[in-house]
């Protein structure tokens, strides 16, 4: 029996379907690409969206779901490689903790880890690095009095320190960028983004991009709603002069590159 092989590509997940085409299935694409051998599967972590497809008679399954298939299927070596862009609350409960029940079942299981996480530390790969580089790809025009700002999610529960790492990397390549999360009991927060934008001599205009795969309801409405407390009139009721950039990081190629080159740093692991 030749050796059955599968990738599945593990997301949060988005109920749009143009937007699931362009931050997800691009993701997807990419990944099905650059590894031919591979049956590459979709599945969600978010059971809320799950649900809400289903109503549409739209189908995806849950990582459990996907797994048992496979095992159905009687493929023998499975990668899971999360989209997820931190090893936040959402990878640990829904990516690791789920893979871990099937450590067992198939004769190899290996999970490629998100866009950050490695700090090159310990002969590691620098992921926050590579994804100021990915970033950057993105930034038409950076001038001296534009600042860009990136809006995350954060965690609401305990600390994400990835952001704050990131932060480090930004502004040890000098590059005029702010990195903030959404939820409120973390940090950096908008209150956070709007005392750093204030240090910041000569700043008049702030380009303001989301830091999230996909361009969901946090970015229609947290990011660029039309209310008070959105960050894009926070920012501009602070005295700056704003434009939005209203593209998830799924459509940026190089971040797409980062996946690829996660999942081959399995295979090398593996091998």
């Amino acid at each position: 029996m030749p050796n059955k092989k599968a990738i599945i590509v593990v997301s949060f997940g988005t109920a749009n379907d143009e937007i699931r085409t362009l931050c997800i299935e691009s993701v997807e694409n990419k990944i099905r690409c650059n590894f031919p051998e591979y049956e590459v599967k979709r599945a969600f972590t978010s059971y809320f969206i799950i649900k809400k497809l289903s109503e549409r008679n739209i189908y995806v399954d849950t990582l459990s779901q996907a797994l048992e298939k496979l095992k159905v299927e009687g493929v023998q070596e499975v990668i899971i490689q999360s989209t997820h862009l931190t090893p936040g609350e959402e990878y640990a409960n829904k990516v690791i903790a789920v893979a871990n029940e099937y450590k067992d079942v198939f004769k190899m299981l290996s999970i490629g880890r998100p866009a950050l996480m490695f700090d090159g530390s310990d002969h590691t790969s620098d992921d926050f690095s590579i994804a100021v580089q990915a970033v950057k790809t993105q930034i038409q025009c950076n001038a001296a009095d534009t600042e860009v700002v990136f809006m995350g999610h954060g965690s609401p529960h305990q600390h994400n320190p990835a952001f704050e790492r990131l932060q480090k990397k930004l502004d040890e390549a000098r590059e005029n960028i702010t990195i903030g999360v959404l939820e409120e009991s973390d940090y950096p927060n908008i209150k956070d983004v709007l005392a750093r934008l204030a240090r910041k001599q000569n700043l008049k205009k702030v380009l303001l991009m989301p830091f999230l795969l996909v361009t969901g309801n946090h970015v229609a409405h947290d990011m660029n709603g039309e209310h008070e407390s959105s960050w894009k009139n926070k920012i501009a009721n602070a005295g700056y002069i704003v434009e939005v950039y209203l593209h998830g990081l799924g459509e940026n190629s190089a971040m797409q590159d980062i996946y690829v080159q996660h999942i081959k740093d399995v295979i090398v692991t593996k091998t």
